[in-house]
């Protein structure tokens, strides 16, 4: 028997196979809930709208400082070839992190590599940020990524950094937005997925639904504020598929 693309079902199977087979691939190249050499509190996740995603995190320490980095990354197109540019990206990512640049040189540097090597109808959105422990700085530079969550006792703020996506474009410089955190201070950096998630009405999860998710959660520790999102996003989204996937790194300083 064939399904409506001429394919008998061994080879459907096969197929299947394969993408799980690249799932499990993809998943052991993300790293775990872990800043090296950081007192940071962290918990991250993403959650794909098919097998495989285009979307992906990552993390890396520079040795020469105290300072930790974090990476969450959008590609644009959803499957198979969004997840191959996904390894790609941050396979080009890593070997720049060597130069342990600052946010804006990430952006910048890694956008000229991939303009090297165009794959057509693909680029990245992608947030690059630095946590410098001695002064308790977040440094950020985005490429094209929704605005980071900063919440604190006493409000609720944006942190202000945009840019163009990478591999699109030759642009010249990227902004850098440079923030004090004080201690319990929370960070939330997301897609668009999170966001744009919808019920079956149609209606948008909103920034401003994620905001009073995570202020609720303001005393507690990454993995639960992490897990109250989701758990807000599935009930918001029951029984509707998603067309983007969700990626959130929740940072509590």
């Amino acid at each position: 028997m064939t399904n409506v693309l001429g394919l008998n079902a061994a080879h459907t199977e096969r197929l299947y196979h394969e993408l799980l087979l690249a799932k499990q691939m993809q998943a052991a190249l993300l790293p775990g809930n872990h800043l090296p050499d950081a007192t940071l509190d962290l918990a991250a996740r993403t959650m794909p709208a098919r097998i495989v995603s285009g979307d992906f995190y990552d993390f890396a320490h520079y040795a020469v400082k105290e300072i930790s980095v974090a990476a969450l990354g959008d590609v644009s197109g959803k499957g198979p070839s969004a997840a191959i540019y996904a390894a790609l990206v941050m396979g080009i990512l890593r070997s720049l992190e060597a130069g342990e640049l600052g946010p804006a040189q990430m952006l910048q540097s890694l956008n000229t590599a991939l303009l090297k090597r165009p794959v057509q109808a693909h680029y990245v959105c992608l947030m690059y940020a630095i946590w410098d422990e001695g002064p308790r700085l977040f440094k950020v530079a985005n490429s094209g990524l929704p605005h980071p969550i900063w919440i604190r006792k006493d409000k609720v703020a944006i942190v202000d950094a945009i840019g163009l996506p990478l591999g699109l474009f030759k642009v010249q410089q990227y902004r850098e937005h440079v923030f004090e955190c004080e201690l319990g201070d929370t960070v939330v950096f997301f897609t668009d997925g999170v966001t744009e998630a919808v019920d079956s009405d149609g209606q948008e999860f909103g920034r401003a639904r994620l905001e009073r998710v995570v202020w609720t959660c303001l005393y507690d520790s990454a993995q639960k504020t992490l897990d109250a999102i989701f758990s807000e996003i599935a009930t918001h989204t029951r029984g509707v598929e998603q067309l983007d996937d969700q990626t959130v790194i929740v940072v509590k300083t």
